[in-house]
């Protein structure tokens, strides 16, 4: 499958960096800030064009481990238990510092060009051995150093609002901490490379668009092991969100597949099928914690904050050029055939079969999982339940019968 990774990574960072704010205190936008100044002050550096990118798409999705981070912290301060994790060098790190870790875990399957291992892990080292792993700036990538120098200039001078008469002393305070927090060879790329003009810029035509006019457009076709990292990936951040649905995309993109593999699709079909089954919830990113994990009923108003979610799927996936397919089977998954599902209360001639499957497919991996406040229904109950619905003409009765066909045999 053909793809510009920076093309799919840049509007996906938006729902993250609302998820990072409850745990940094960063504004919107801050994935995509830390990655253009990443960028800039290793431009001159004349790294060969893949591991430049790689190091950007490292800068942009520097704090993907947020959203686990904040789950199982939360979950820990519930239980009244810390919340830590110890390397195997025997390191203890605690709270919010262990979404260096869990980052790096989730991006090190990632289809790079080349090695990018410990680059996200040691985003918050400092170079005296302070930061939360304790390494000293010959340990460091320098990669790394890069991104923790531009991750502290948004973070400490929000940069989304930060006025000229601010930049020199925002730049005064970040020299004043070279050899304890950052490096020398660091503080001279950003003194160099770094000025209020950049600042201005972000400011008027925004981050995300200033890194579309200055990276290359690298399309890569990528394998169906890379397809399945990326799935994977996405799957995981979607699902880290709640405790409640943890396996919930997970269960979607192996169903999805095996369906795929039923109708005899080609492997690129597949692969867009896949890649939309890990991104349909993908928008529930928005949505409060306290609202998808609710197991009560909930009240119009937070129905309605649930609904919103499938439309920030489509809008997020509709900044990605040749995604218009796999955008539509994503987000219509709680249409129905006469009209009465949402967001856009889309009616059967306006439904795909795909669109209808993945649908399908949602209500079946809903009703047969396991939450904690309810037990997965068993097959033979999941097709009564979606046989009915059929019936009264809200979703695909010749899908529900495939869909017994093929998990009814497991």
């Amino acid at each position: 499958m053909k793809l510009n990774l920076m093309d799919l990574l840049l509007p996906m960072i938006y729902a993250l960096d609302l998820e990072e704010h409850d745990l940094t205190g960063a504004t919107g936008g801050h994935g995509e800030r830390v990655a253009l100044l990443t960028y800039l002050m290793a431009r001159p550096l004349h790294y060969p064009q893949p591991q430049l990118m790689d190091i950007v798409e490292c800068a942009l999705l520097h704090d993907c481990g947020a959203v686990e981070n904040i789950r199982n912290l939360r979950d820990a301060r519930a239980a009244g238990r810390e919340y830590a994790e110890t390397l195997p060098d025997g390191t203890v790190v605690r709270d919010a510092n262990i979404h260096a870790i869990l980052g790096e875990k989730d991006i090190r399957p990632l289809p790079f060009h080349g090695d990018v291992r410990n680059i996200v892990l040691m985003h918050h080292e400092c170079v005296d051995g302070s930061g939360p792993l304790g390494r000293k700036e010959d340990e460091i990538p320098f990669p790394s150093q890069l991104i923790f120098l531009a991750d502290r200039m948004d973070i400490w001078f929000d940069l989304q609002t930060l006025p000229e008469r601010g930049f020199q002393p925002m730049i005064d305070s970040l020299l004043s901490r070279v050899g304890r927090e950052f490096s020398r060879r660091a503080a001279d790329l950003m003194v160099q490379n770094i000025h209020y003009d950049d600042i201005r810029r972000i400011q008027e035509k925004g981050a995300k668009a200033l890194l579309r006019e200055l990276l290359p457009q690298d399309v890569t076709d990528y394998s169906r092991p890379q397809i399945y990292a990326l799935t994977r990936f996405f799957e995981h951040i979607v699902d880290a969100k709640s405790s409640f649905t943890k396996d919930h995309s997970a269960g979607i993109a192996d169903k999805a597949e095996r369906m795929a593999g039923f109708y005899g699709w080609s492997v690129d079909k597949t692969d867009r099928f896949l890649l939309a089954a890990a991104l349909h919830d993908y928008g529930k990113l928005t949505v409060e914690t306290d609202i998808l994990e609710k197991p009560d009923k909930l009240t119009p108003e937070e129905f309605t904050a649930i609904q919103r979610h499938v439309r920030q799927t489509y809008e997020i996936l509709n900044e990605i050029p040749g995604f218009e397919d796999i955008r539509d089977w994503a987000s219509f998954h709680h249409e129905k055939l006469d009209g009465s599902g949402y967001c856009f209360g889309l009616t059967a001639e306006r439904l795909s079969f795909e669109s209808r499957l993945m649908a399908c497919i949602d209500i079946y991996q809903a009703l047969t999982e396991k939450r904690p406040y309810k037990d997965g229904f068993s097959h033979g109950k999941a097709m009564d339940i979606m046989q009915e619905m059929a019936a009264a003409g809200k979703i695909d009765g010749a899908i529900v019968q495939d869909l017994d066909k093929v998990f009814g045999k497991q």
